[in-house]
């Protein structure tokens, strides 16, 4: 390191008053466009990458929000239709597992438990959503079970989310 010193202030040295006057301003000019594509820029990439996540963030809380809202309006719909009465016993886990075999979701199904108070919690890391509203939309009205909590998370692709659903015995 002393000898790169060394043979900068020499060659400095060997320089004449007006080229040391030129070096001295070049170097200035250097500092401020160094901290501009250094630092600044970089900066201005990134705010402007996490204000296009944001965006993308809201939109698919909207997204989310418009499908949660449709899957209530469809279900109250059937419900107020009288397309379907409830007034079976409930089919147990054993039902639940049966038509998601049936639809094809039981391999997305990370969790099916019974909960303690009789109820059913279901866990869903990657299933598409079309499918899952269709399955709920033909299963709700015939197992005997109200669909009390549910959290849809978007996942990676288009139309895949992560679920969270619970069920209790209908009253």
């Amino acid at each position: 390191m002393t000898g790169l010193m060394d043979a900068l202030i020499g060659a400095l040295l060997g320089l004449s008053g007006r080229e040391r006057v030129l070096v001295a301003i070049l170097a200035l000019m250097a500092l401020p466009l160094g901290l501009v594509y250094g630092v600044a820029l970089p900066l201005a990439d990134a705010r402007h990458e996490a204000q296009r996540a944001v965006a993308e963030a809201r939109a698919t809380e909207l997204w989310v929000a418009d499908q949660s809202l449709l899957y209530a309006s469809e279900t109250a719909a059937l419900r107020h239709a009288g397309e379907a009465d409830n007034a079976g016993p409930p089919i147990g886990i054993s039902g639940i597992e049966a038509s998601l075999v049936e639809a094809g979701l039981r391999q997305e199904a990370s969790e099916l438990a019974n909960a303690a108070d009789g109820g059913i919690t279901m866990r869903f890391d990657a299933v598409r959503f079309t499918r899952l509203a269709e399955w709920l939309t033909g299963q709700e009205a015939n197992w005997g079970y109200d669909l009390t909590g549910f959290t849809f998370e978007r996942g990676e692709r288009e139309d895949v989310v992560a679920a969270d659903l619970r069920l209790v015995i209908a009253q």
